[in-house]
This record gives C-alpha cells, sequence and structure tokens, in this order.
C-alpha cells in the first residue's frame, strides 16, 4: 500500500537538547520520517520562507513543498493528511481550513481550547467526510493498551475501583518564559490542567470509561513566578498563578466502579515510583508503575503485575515486536510514532477520535467548575 502523505503544519528549524516550545513538530517529524507507512511531502509555518528555513534546517528532500497557509498545504493534491503541531490557540483555524478542504487532520492533544469549538469541527468533520485523529499519545502507550487488553478479556471480574497515583517534577520554577505563559493559567488551552491532568486522565476512562459522577480539588502550591522574555528580561514580576500543581479528582464510572485519581508535584518520588495505576476486580487486580517521567512519553522502568485470584502475581509482558525503525525515534517521540502507525492501521483502540476527546473535554471543563479550590 502507498504510503499516507502528510503535510505538517508546525515544524521549528531547531531541535534543543531536551525539548523547548514550539519544537514538538520535530517528534512528528521524526515520527513520519521513519515510518514506512507515512511520507512527507509539505510543511507549513506563518510563511513559505519560514517552512524553507525548516526543511532546509532538516536536510528534508528537495521535493517537500513549502507553505504560508494552512489553506495553501491543504489544498495541495499530494497530501492525504494534514498534521497539526502548534499552540493550540491555533488549533481550531488550521483544522478547520484541513476539515473544509476535505483532508483528513491529525491533531496534537489538547485538541480545541474550547467544547464549543469541538462539537462545531465534529458536525463540520462529519459533512465533509473526513477523519480527525487527536494525538493524545498515551492512548498508543504498550502498556496502556495493554491494560486495556487485560480488562477486555474479564480475567479480573466485574472492575470495583482504580486508583492512579502520578509524581509530577514539572513544578513552578522562579522565572518561567512570557511565551508560554499560559501553561500557568487555568483557562488556557495550554494550561498544565490540560497537560498535567488531562493526558494521563484521558488514557484513564479510555481504559475503564468516563465518570457518572465527579469530585476535584484543585491546589495550587506555588502562586506566583516571574515571566522574562527570549533574554531573560523579567516582563511580569509576582505573575499571578491560576493554575493548580496538585490535582484529585474522585468519583463514580459508568462501569459502577469507583475511582481516584491524583497527580502530585514534587522533585522525586520518594519509593522511585512516579506513577502507580491500580484496577481492582472482583477476580484479581493489575498494577502498573513506571518511574518518573511524563506520563504520555513512556516512562522508564515500566511494569505491570498481574494477580489472579489467589495465585501468585505474575509479570506481564507488553513489549511486544515493533519494527526496527522505532529505534531511529528518542524515547520522548515514541509514543508519537505509534500513534501515527496506529492512524496508519485503523487501529481505534490506539487513538482518540474527536469524538472520544469531545468526552475527555468535557470532563476537563466539568473538573474545573466544580474544583474545591485550595
Amino acid at each position: 500500500m502507498a504510503p499516507i502523505r502528510v503535510g505538517l503544519i508546525g515544524l521549528g528549524p531547531v531541535n534543543s537538547k531536551g525539548y523547548k516550545p514550539g519544537e514538538w513538530g520535530i517528534q512528528h517529524m521524526d515520527a513520519i520520517n521513519n515510518s514506512p507507512h507515512f511520507e512527507l511531502v509539505a510543511v507549513a509555518n506563518s510563511s513559505v520562507a519560514s517552512a524553507q528555513r525548516s526543511i532546509d534546517a532538516h536536510k528534508l528532500p528537495a521535493t517537500v513543498k513549502a507553505y504560508g497557509s494552512p489553506q495553501d498545504i491543504a489544498a495541495d493534491p499530494n497530501v492525504d493528511l494534514v498534521s497539526v503541531v502548534v499552540n493550540i490557540n491555533h488549533h481550531y483555524k488550521l483544522v478547520k481550513a484541513a476539515i473544509v478542504a476535505k483532508k483528513n487532520v491529525l491533531v496534537e492533544f489538547p485538541f480545541m481550547p474550547t467544547v464549543e469549538q469541538t462539537e462545531e469541527l465534529i458536525e463540520l468533520a462529519k459533512t465533509n467526510g473526513v477523519k480527525v485523529f487527536v494525538a493524545a499519545q498515551a492512548r498508543a502507550d504498550p502498556a496502556v493498551l495493554q491494560l486495556k487488553e487485560i480488562l477486555a478479556s474479564n480475567i479480573l471480574g466485574e472492575i470495583v475501583h482504580s486508583q492512579f497515583a502520578a509524581q509530577n517534577a514539572m513544578g513552578t520554577p522562579p522565572m518561567w518564559p512570557e511565551s508560554t505563559e499560559g501553561f500557568f493559567d487555568i483557562n488556557a488551552g495550554i494550561s498544565r490542567v490540560n497537560i498535567l491532568l488531562g493526558h494521563p486522565l484521558d488514557a484513564f476512562i479510555g481504559v475503564l470509561g468516563g465518570f457518572k459522577s465527579v469530585q476535584s480539588i484543585f491546589k495550587t502550591q506555588v502562586k506566583t513566578t516571574n515571566l522574562v522574555d527570549n533574554a531573560g528580561n523579567v516582563t511580569k514580576p509576582n505573575y499571578s498563578i491560576t493554575a493548580p500543581d496538585n490535582f484529585t479528582v474522585q468519583g463514580v464510572l459508568h462501569s459502577g466502579a469507583t475511582a481516584a485519581f491524583s497527580v502530585r508535584t514534587c522533585p522525586l518520588p520518594a519509593d522511585g515510583v512516579g506513577f502507580r495505576w491500580v484496577i481492582t476486580g472482583t477476580e484479581g487486580e493489575v498494577a502498573f508503575t513506571a518511574g518518573p517521567g511524563v506520563f504520555q512519553m513512556n516512562p522508564a522502568d515500566a511494569k505491570i503485575t498481574l494477580k489472579k485470584g489467589v495465585a501468585d502475581s505474575e509479570e506481564v509482558d507488553f513489549g511486544g515486536k515493533e519494527g526496527d525503525y522505532y529505534a531511529n525515534v528518542g524515547p520522548m517521540g515514541g509514543n508519537t510514532l505509534r500513534f501515527y502507525e496506529a492512524v496508519a492501521k485503523r487501529d481505534a483502540g490506539a487513538y482518540s477520535t474527536i469524538e472520544q476527546t469531545l468526552e475527555t473535554e468535557k470532563l476537563m471543563r466539568e473538573l474545573k467548575k466544580i474544583a474545591i479550590v485550595v
């Protein structure tokens, strides 16, 4: 089968050590270039010149076209799929342009700043007969898929409870780039509510289903920081932080199971466990643990332990066989590649549809609305 031809919106020219805001498009580029199921054929940035600089900087083939608008890249007859990897505040106009051009779209999570925009785009996608894939990378993680498989086997019996506890090391430094001040704004699209809570919570309901009733507590431990420009000069001293850094969610799932979900902020976990997710059924229990890191980026030392009835606990292998080309993508981008592969194979269990994302967005909106804030 011919590879899916991708037009990528949002490719920066610089690949910093680690990661800096605005560079996530590089992870998508690497996934596309290393997968045998995709081909990068076009790049769009804010201008044709900007797109060409990125094409040249990454030594992409001369056949890759440069565009300066979402309409132009979506109109390219050689583009089958438009990938949108920019600040969430620009998602709506870029995704809408692709849908109107009747192109399938792949979009980074979080999807839209508002539920209303997502609802509008769902109807627009239906009208134009296109698919919208939301890159909530944790849904493609091998461990998360293994948990889904265990639950589908009914080996645990009826699920009665699940508890998820995460450690987040991304605290509040004394200086923060003003270009990403929205990270500390509870109502911003790039708020850490959507990033630190939204990604793992989306995977949680992807495995267990949504909440029938829910409660939340949000705590902001550090309440101010200083925003700085690119030169390090303070532009907004004592910036007021409204986005919490500690989250607690509990409630009853549609299945009837009770659930407790928390994210705490501290430099390092005392026991070395950054993530602990336990799912308890009437016939057994399964536990996922992993070291510190970012949940949707395949944290290190991940392990699944299964206990059936009174039998001894056993470790479950979820490695599976992946193509050799996965070795060419770093750990930070592994689940992005897995997500693309799921899209190519139409493996709906490993990616998020726009309708599933709407469910997560509605839950996040409700949690912010009802939260006890301390």
